[in-house]
């Protein structure tokens, strides 16, 4: 079997060595073996198959079937990636949680830090990623405003799906259109209202944090985003959110 040095670099950056990746591509070509037909076959030295085939099991790579002998079969690429994406974004969370409570008071003390701090953030990777703490962290009110509320929104689609899981006892949203599908799932305790455009992503939180994110080209780069903690900030988006949600059409 060819496999392109593409996939093999991809396969390095979702955790595994070099012989553990030679191990892996050996039981998915050939399906399930014993671990001494492994090693002949993926040049990993017989010496060294056992703790690699242990660490494929605990990366979640491999099934170990005991028997005479014991039959080491793979598990489906497809299946492999989703549970290293969990794996992942689990442990993420837990480590921003962390960072965060530990060591922003300190940041913030030491830096003499304020409220009144507004910071550009750049990509759609890191405004998504904002975006997302910001809706975890609501528990009193959310107001947004999104081009279109819809699965097929790409570009939003993570904080759509965060959506369903907000905490927050008062949501609005603000958009030009709704998939007929979401207003099934859509919690009833949302108020929508819709408008003939809306540009940009705007996002406030608690009457305290907002965050406004917009295209300026056509790559993700080129996504700029602001961010606010301040107060009046906030007061200032949700006074321009409300002059265009009492001008919309309820749903």
């Amino acid at each position: 079997m060819t496999i392109s040095d593409r996939a093999l670099k991809a396969l390095k950056e979702l955790g595994l060595t070099e012989y553990e990746t030679s191990a892996y591509l050996a039981v998915v070509e050939y399906g399930p073996l014993p671990a001494s037909e492994i090693s002949a076959k993926s040049s990993v030295p017989y010496s060294r198959i056992y703790d690699v085939l242990g660490r494929l099991e605990e990366k979640g790579f491999i099934q170990i079937q005991k028997g005479r002998p014991t039959i080491y079969r793979a598990k489906a690429p497809g299946e492999v990636v989703r549970l290293v994406r969990l794996s992942w974004e689990e442990k993420i969370d837990t480590a921003s949680k962390v960072v965060t409570d530990e060591l922003q008071p300190l940041f913030e003390k030491e830096t003499g830090a304020t409220t009144r701090d507004v910071w550009l953030l750049h990509g759609r990777a890191a405004i998504l990623a904002k975006a997302l703490e910001m809706l975890d962290a609501a528990r009193e009110e959310i107001i947004v405003t999104l081009p279109g509320l819809s699965t097929k929104t790409s570009d939003f689609l993570p904080i759509i799906d965060r959506f369903l899981d907000v905490k927050a006892s008062k949501v609005k949203i603000l958009t030009s259109s709704v998939d007929p599908d979401l207003l099934e799932v859509i919690p009833k305790i949302f108020e929508i209202r819709t408008r003939e455009r809306v540009f940009g992503v705007g996002i406030v939180v608690d009457g305290r944090q907002t965050l406004i994110m917009l295209a300026a080209g056509e790559s993700e780069e080129e996504y700029i985003g602001v961010f606010s903690s301040h107060a009046v900030f906030a007061a200032m988006a949700q006074a321009y959110f409300s002059s265009m949600w009492n001008e919309s059409s309820p749903l």
